[in-house]
């Protein structure tokens, strides 16, 4: 449910505690409708911002997120620096890829009891990537994500596992992947990689001073841990990342995670999406999905942004080797993100 006053309660409740002008980011990570960072929401932060005349002495981004595009991350650390001399991340629980990328800019990174980061080393999903085996030809066209991490991997094996060292060795290596991967594809990915490591290095920059530590720091999120999905709790951020953690008091920590529980009921983060459920007994139902939030406070009001996906879902019999088969077709009505005031539909 969307429970406006109690957000706007809570929100209150973490600008006292943490002694700063708030800005919630929230990304849906629930199954199926998993919704990542993009340049779309740059503008709407803008319009929130600019209702802010006055330089504020701290900004905190409540932030929870799957990840997404790295370069709207980028954008969105350097936008909210503009209006905060202080510029903070709270994370109740996860902030993973290009959220980890964000925190990195940060000036203080509340990471709460909870909370996750994540290596920024990116998957590429380009024209030229691999295509799914079996699918249908009239289909619509997808194509699988290569991972750094797996071409580091399969590269590693041949080196390390197979002790593949003479140059012809690894040439015949290189040559496999090529086969099965278009070389503009593996391009893309070194490119993305050292894309990232380059934000990264830049964001740290504004508040670290020590080149080494920076590089550290870089080099464990982009190279040394073992796989994107990989999480990194507070000690390990730490104690072998090198990130410098501000400590949360239990106030903090019980604001934080009630806000984060807010999120999670209104946009179903548990639970799985299933346009079957959804549709109960009823042959179509219109049906509409909250995806991500982007709100902020501004005299006592909740301006704020929801990205929704509104579908009619359609039970249908699909014929199936002489079986009918029930499924239920989903149709777009429209998808994209809506300004709210209060609630209210801004028009």
């Amino acid at each position: 449910m969307n429970n406006i006053e109690k957000r706007k309660e809570l929100i209150k409740s973490l600008e006292s505690d943490f002694d700063a002008r708030i800005i919630t980011f929230v990304t849906s990570d629930r199954a199926g409708l998993e919704t990542r960072i993009a340049g779309d929401s740059l503008p709407l932060l803008s319009s929130l911002l600019s209702r802010l005349h006055e330089t504020q002495e701290r900004i905190a981004l409540f932030l929870y997120t799957p990840g997404g595009d790295i370069i709207a991350a980028w954008g969105m650390v350097n936008l909210l620096r503009q209006y905060g001399k202080k510029f903070a991340v709270v994370i109740p629980f996860r902030a993973l890829s290009a959220g980890t990328l964000i925190a990195l800019g940060a000036d203080e990174i509340y990471l709460g009891r909870h909370g996750f980061l994540s290596p920024i080393d990116p998957s590429v999903a380009s024209p030229f990537n691999p295509v799914p085996e079996g699918l249908s030809p009239q289909g619509p066209r997808q194509v699988l994500p290569v991972s750094v991490e797996d071409l580091a991997g399969f590269l590693a094996l041949a080196r390390n596992e197979l002790n593949l060292s003479d140059q012809e060795s690894l040439v015949n290596v290189l040559q496999i992947i090529s086969n099965r991967v278009h070389p503009l594809a593996l391009g893309a990915v070194y490119r993305a990689r050292e894309e990232s490591a380059s934000l990264a290095r830049r964001l740290l920059e504004h508040h670290i001073d020590d080149p080494r530590k920076i590089e550290q720091i870089v080099d464990k999120l982009t190279k040394e841990l073992p796989t994107h999905n990989y999480l990194i709790g507070r000690d390990e951020a730490q104690d072998y990342i090198g990130i410098t953690l501000q400590k949360t008091t239990v106030a903090q920590e019980t604001s934080m995670w009630q806000l984060y529980q807010q999120y999670a009921e209104w946009l179903q983060l548990t639970e799985p999406y299933s346009p079957i459920l959804d549709i109960g007994a009823e042959q179509s139902k219109r049906v509409m999905y909250e995806r991500a939030a982007i709100e902020m406070i501004h005299n006592e009001t909740l301006y704020h942004y929801t990205y929704l996906a509104d579908k009619d879902l359609i039970r249908m019999q699909i014929p199936q080797q002489g079986i009918q088969t029930e499924q239920v077709a989903e149709r777009i009505v429209y998808q994209g993100w809506r300004a709210f005031k209060d609630g209210d539909v801004l028009q």
